[in-house]
């Protein structure tokens, strides 16, 4: 089948890019033939190496470096922009430019921007993918979906660990696991890297969720018996959190075994990051990845590397398959025994944690996120 990705976001890097990047290879590798939907000058950061179709109605709306009124504003033209994109898809898919679509990262908002739209009544199925519903979020989400029910050519596919939906009867729901982030370039080693110096590697976007200082704080403090190197990354698209990241950095600068690397990965560079750790760390205080299926968690399983993360982070994971460990994050005292520990009997935990990140892989293949999509 040809299987038209429609895209909208634009990131300067994280998973959305990496997101797009598993469906298209996979669906490749099953025989279909992807292609893109895409705003006008939309500024891919990766070649997918796919056709790409051009959707009228302007360019992608970003909040980059806007205050609060200017993104009121811009709120209201994404959206504007949003229904555009969408009646365009329509008309390509009635022009046989594709025989489905995948919509890779929705809201609720856009239940109701399709229903605004002629896509409602597209001739070919519709997959949503919605990265997790908050509970903030679910009654908003319910109500949407409810009012798209009759509109039977569009599924909305709903990645989660947990099943937040039995009495709501929502008829055009899929709950579907979630996928690992692989590397697309490499080949993991299954058995587990194991360094000289033990690498931690704190990566990603930069957020002040991600508490930090709290971790470093704790490193710090911690008494190893073996070599040990923490590298924390931070990509950052507004000022503010670039200022926030420099202070960090200058706060501890001088602290023995920490790198801080001040700047986006993508692509190969991602990945090669990732692949030259020993184990990744997240311990991302946020209670809503309990909802939200955490990307960073399912990298680390892909990349077959442990995790040290925050108890909210999927707790599911863990309880099954032992692929690290649910950080403590009581106390700096306490965090610092943890990995202190951790780090010290690592090499004693090598065989263990590389069995069980062998079964995650399994259950979360994206054979299985590709036919569960499409389905």
């Amino acid at each position: 089948m040809r299987i038209a990705i429609l895209e909208t976001i634009v990131m300067p890097a994280g998973h959305e890019v990496e997101f797009d990047r598993m469906l298209v290879d996979e669906l490749k590798r099953q025989g279909h033939t992807p292609i893109f939907f895409v705003p006008q000058k939309f500024p891919f950061k990766l070649n997918y190496k796919c056709e790409v179709e051009y959707l009228d109605g302007g360019e992608v709306v970003t909040y980059a470096g806007a205050n609060r009124l200017q993104k009121l504003f811009l709120s209201l033209k994404r959206e504007q922009r949003r229904r555009a994109w969408f009646n365009s898809a329509y008309q390509k898919i009635c022009e046989h430019k594709c025989d489905m679509l995948i919509i890779p990262t929705a809201t609720y908002r856009y239940l109701k921007a399709i229903r605004d739209t002629n896509l409602k009544n597209s001739p070919v199925p519709i997959s949503m993918i919605f990265h997790g519903i908050n509970p903030h979020e679910k009654a908003n989400f319910v109500k949407q979906a409810k009012l798209t029910e009759k509109y039977t050519n569009i599924k909305l596919k709903v990645i989660t660990l947990r099943n937040d939906f039995v009495k709501d009867n929502l008829y055009n729901v899929d709950l579907i696991y979630p996928p690992v982030f692989k590397p697309m370039d490499f080949d993991p080693d299954k058995n587990l890297t194991l360094h000289t110096p033990l690498i931690l590697g704190f990566y990603g976007q930069y957020r002040r969720e991600k508490n930090i200082r709290f971790f470093l704080d704790a490193f710090r403090q911690a008494k190893f018996s073996v070599p040990v190197k923490l590298i924390c990354q931070g990509a950052t698209a507004m000022q503010e959190d670039s200022d926030e990241f420099e202070k960090i950095i200058a706060e501890y600068k001088d602290v023995k075994g920490i790198e801080f690397w001040h700047k986006n990965l993508i692509g190969k560079e991602w990945q090669r990051a990732l692949m030259d750790c020993d184990v990744i760390v997240a311990p991302y205080a946020a209670e809503r990845y309990r909802y939200h299926w955490s990307a960073m968690s399912f990298t680390a399983i892909g990349f077959y590397k442990p995790i040290l993360q925050s108890p909210e982070m999927n707790p599911e994971v863990m309880e099954e398959f032992n692929v690290g460990e649910i950080v403590n994050l009581d106390s700096v005292d306490k965090l610092s025994k943890q990995l202190e520990n951790f780090v010290n009997n690592y090499a004693d935990k090598v065989k263990d944690y590389s069995i069980d990140l062998a079964k995650a892989n399994e259950k979360y293949s994206h054979e299985k996120l590709i036919r569960n999509v499409l389905n």
